[in-house]
């Protein structure tokens, strides 16, 4: 293509020899073979052209010839100059660049990076002692190439704007292996270079991208510990670029200051102290690490001190311990990426061995744990899973200061209940309750701090039970699997007793869990069924022998259940329910603890209304506390009455405190009160009830002296008397066994003597007999009572109830038709309930008593074998012979 081929307007205004310059240069691009001459006189040609398009209004070079084409010639003229020796070519072709960067359009980002690759390369690998040679010629040739590729550089830089500092960053990176080369020319060209670069771009007071920077910790660190190295030469450029680094972050992150004053006294400052000692340089390095790096860039800087650590030269090694320890001697700022900072740490700390720079390191993760709890607790267990490294939590554990911190914060993360799953990543990080436990157990398990577990020991021990208690017990909706926060492969529950297993055994009860892993206490406690059982397995561990923390535990339970303290209140209940069996404990309650559980009594919920009952009970084992159970006697009166059976059984186990502690102060009122709530349960389907109430109701007759009754309680011991005698005929032999107890209590409050002396060894139908006889004025009741039990479930029963009901009528006329009436349908509907063994016993009484009224009638009924007959007979012989009309097989009138 020619230049006259071009159109018209690309030609108008180009002077002769800016035309004859793009013609050169079109057909160098077509041709093959050029010698060095005809490479030269293409470079001046680019030059010429890129001049002629900057001074026309069309600036784009694209328009005359492609940039793009153009570069990529140019900066195949670079690569082929011979890396032994030096030319003018070299630095022709970087001047060239640079040119061209001042024209549109702009370089794209894939070319850009490799012309900077390209003319790094080349300067930097030419040979040694080039700007120390013999000869001037070529140490003038060799500072023009330097500085053409400064030039180069900057121009890539700026591209006729502001400069970039992506492309900055881009440099940098290029440089950077350049710097940490082996050979000490190639890091001292290195760092000359990123110098001037630093240098120009700090002169700027504003520059484009600057949020994209990203790279100062890399920069501060690596300058920082080259102002240590052993060349003269290298340390020196390494802190005159130090200087020129701080130089720009005080130019364009001067919001980190409080004014301008500041940020000019502080330029002054570095420039009094260019070039400065090691000292000097690391002042600045922890003040500018404090307050112009953001987050992230800090934890670089962590990051790559460690890393140099590994170092085998101890000399080496000197700098970076240095550095890191001014670090972390002042508190530490915010930092990003801190999980990379402890990867890193555990990845190099295997690979140190000088003495000083583990001590380091050791503290730094110290730090890191105090300010970052979370994020570094989360880390390690990731590690701890990973690898089986526990190398870490060895730290931590290790006696240090903050370590009552760490525990307190872990204790502050175990109560947060319930679990939250927030959306804000800014919480994402947050260690939850699961994971804090998980925490606690790795440190406890190398811990040798003894004396902060001994004091968080109550309140670690409920937060783990609390814990535990949500997991299993009260969680409600939420299952295992949906706890945020939680991983896969982990078993809370499991995690979480393993924990308390760790913590009970640091703080010296290695007794309590061996006691608690003979009564299976753990698989207990992962049972929701069985939860409150392993609860209460872990608070007789506390009684089983002298437990330092049991008052500390017992007055963190008072808070909880005031409202104090954050805890899971059934936990707290179950266990002060158990301890309250100790009378040191017993007598640490006061009123307030009271009210708060009659309170809870009274809401429907049966599980604490039974943990309260029993709270109750124990009340009643000390003398000291009698009172409390007194004051909670109407709540456990109240329960008697629970539709639930376990809060029944507990209400009963209470109230056998109550009457155990009974005295002659006490009003017949309560008396009253109790033997009215006991007598329903006499009949009661459940076999443990019936004898709780016949045996208490024994007890509290038991109780009571003669002078001291009144007619309301006589009352309600007449109205026992025969519901206790029918239940001697009890299938359950401990409810039998009570009745006859309680019977021979209620004789002797009666004062009857032949009563009191048949109850003791005597049978049932004696006992009756002997009951009739001294008792006639109250037979109106027991017929009455009688009767109720012709429905009762057990056949026994039902047939003492028919048997006391026939000596009542021989023994009382019946009064009235309606009373008459009301015995017969009750035997009416009894007919045929009897059993073979039960007509066999009564049988021959019925045959006398047939042959002794000389009535044929009644003994052709009699030999008919029907029970009913015990009492229809004696109906007859009183005189109701209407009765013997009634077909036995008519129905009811």
């Amino acid at each position: 293509m020619d230049v006259n081929d071009l159109p018209k307007a690309a030609r108008l205004g180009f002077l002769p020899s800016e035309n004859a310059a793009l013609n050169f240069i079109l057909r160098f691009l077509k041709s093959k073979n050029q010698d060095e001459a005809t490479k030269m006189a293409f470079l001046k040609c680019v030059i010429i052209l890129c001049s002629a398009v900057k001074s026309r209004e069309l600036n784009n070079m694209d328009y005359y010839c492609s940039k793009a084409i153009l570069a990529e010639r140019v900066e195949m003229l670079i690569l082929e100059e011979p890396a032994v020796s030096i030319s003018s070519m070299r630095q022709q072709a970087m001047f060239c660049i640079m040119e061209m960067s001042r024209v549109d359009p702009k370089f794209q980002p894939l070319q850009r990076m490799e012309l900077i690759q390209s003319g790094i390369f080349s300067l930097f690998s030419l040979p040694p002692n080039l700007e120390n040679d013999n000869n001037r010629d070529i140490i003038r040739l060799y500072s023009q190439t330097v500085r053409a590729l400064d030039e180069m550089l900057q121009g890539l830089m700026t591209e006729t704007e502001n400069p970039s500092m992506l492309v900055f960053v881009e440099i940098t990176e290029i440089i950077m292996p350049w710097i940490l080369s082996n050979k000490i020319f190639e890091r001292i060209r290195a760092l000359s270079t990123l110098c001037r670069q630093l240098r120009f771009i700090s002169s700027f007071p504003e520059l484009r991208h600057v949020e994209n920077f990203k790279i100062g910790g890399n920069l501060m660190v690596v300058l920082g510990l080259f102002c240590m190295d052993g060349s003269y030469e290298v340390s020196s450029r390494a802190s005159e670029a130090l200087h020129y680094f701080f130089k720009f972050f005080v130019n364009q992150r001067q919001s980190s200051l409080k004014n301008e004053e500041q940020r000019c006294k502080l330029l002054k400052d570095l420039q009094k102290d260019f070039q400065s000692d090691w000292t000097t340089c690391l002042q600045y390095i922890v003040k500018f690490f404090q307050t112009f790096l953001n987050p992230e860039e800090r934890a670089t800087v962590i990051i790559l001190c460690v890393k140099a650590m590994t170092a085998e030269c101890k000399f080496k090694i000197w700098a970076p311990v240095e550095m890191l320890e001014r670090i972390i001697d002042k508190p530490l700022p915010e930092l990003d990426k801190v999980s990379d900072v402890i990867e890193s740490i555990h990845y190099n700390l295997g690979f140190i061995r000088d003495l000083c720079a583990i001590q380091v390191i050791e503290k730094t993760l110290q730090e890191l744990t105090q300010k970052y709890t979370d994020e570094v607790m989360l880390m390690l267990i990731t590690i701890q899973d990973r690898d089986q490294d526990r190398k870490l939590w060895k730290i931590l554990a290790a006696p240090a200061k903050g370590y009552d911190t760490l525990l307190n914060h872990l204790l502050m993360r175990l109560q947060a209940l319930p679990f939250q799953d927030s959306g804000n990543p800014s919480k994402s990080l947050e260690i939850n309750p699961v994971l804090a436990g998980r925490a606690l157990n790795e440190l406890l398990l190398d811990s040798s701090s003894k004396l902060e577990v001994e004091i968080f020991y109550p309140w670690l021990f409920m937060a783990l039970l609390s814990l535990i208690s949500f997991l299993v017990f009260e969680g409600g909706n939420q299952t295992l699997q949906e706890l945020p926060g939680v991983p896969e492969y982990m078993n809370p529950v499991s995690c979480t007793i393993e924990t308390l297993k760790t913590l009970i055994c640091s703080a010296g009860y290695e007794y309590q869990v061996s006691f608690m892993k003979n009564q299976r206490t753990w698989e207990l406690l992962a049972n929701p069924e069985e939860y409150l059982k392993g609860i209460s397995m872990i608070a007789k561990s506390l009684t089983i022998r002298s437990c330092w923390h049991i008052r500390p535990i017992v007055s963190l339970i008072f808070s909880i259940l005031r409202g104090n303290e954050e805890g899971s209140l059934i936990t707290a209940l179950a266990i002060l329910a158990e301890i309250l069996q100790k009378t040191e404990v017993a007598i640490m309650t006061d009123e307030t603890i009271i009210e708060l559980l009659k309170r809870w009594a009274q809401k429907n919920d049966p599980v604490i209304q039974q943990l309260v009952l029993k709270a109750a009970g124990n009340f009643g084992l000390h003398k000291e506390t009698t009172k409390f159970l007194r004051m909670l006697q109407p709540c456990i009166l109240n329960c008697c009455f629970s539709k639930h059976f376990s809060v029944v059984e507990e209400a009963f186990l209470a109230l056998r405190g109550i009457i155990c502690n009974l005295t002659w102060t006490d009003s017949v009122t309560l008396l009253i009160e109790i033997s009215c709530i006991l007598r329903p349960f006499f009949d009661d389907e459940s076999e443990e009830l019936r004898y709780r109430s016949v045996d208490m109701f024994g007890a509290l007759l038991a109780k009571v002296k003669k002078r001291f009754l009144m007619a309301p309680f006589r009352y309600q011991v007449h109205c026992s008397l025969v519901p206790l005698m029918l239940h001697i005929q009890d299938e359950n032999t401990s409810v039998a066994n009570a009745s006859r107890d309680g019977l021979f209590h209620a004789a002797k409050i009666l004062v009857c003597p032949r009563f009191k002396s048949v109850c003791i060894n005597k049978d049932m139908f004696t006992i009756g007999m002997t009951l009739l006889e001294e008792q006639k004025d109250k037979i109106p009741w027991f017929l009455s009572q009688s009767l109720s039990y012709f429905h009762y479930p057990q056949s026994g029963i039902r047939l003492a109830a028919v048997w006391l009901t026939s000596q009542i009528i021989q023994l009382k006329d019946l009064e009235s038709e309606e009373e008459f009436q009301e015995v017969f349908l009750g035997s009416w509907r009894f007919a045929g309930d009897f059993g073979q063994a039960a007509k066999n016993q009564f049988f021959p009484e019925w045959q006398r008593l047939s042959e002794d009224s000389g009535d044929p009638q009644a003994q052709a009924m009699a030999f008919r074998s029907d029970p009913t007959l015990v009492l229809i007979l004696p109906l007859h012989l009183k005189g109701h012979s209407q009765v013997l009309c009634c077909s036995p097989n008519a129905p009811e009138k």
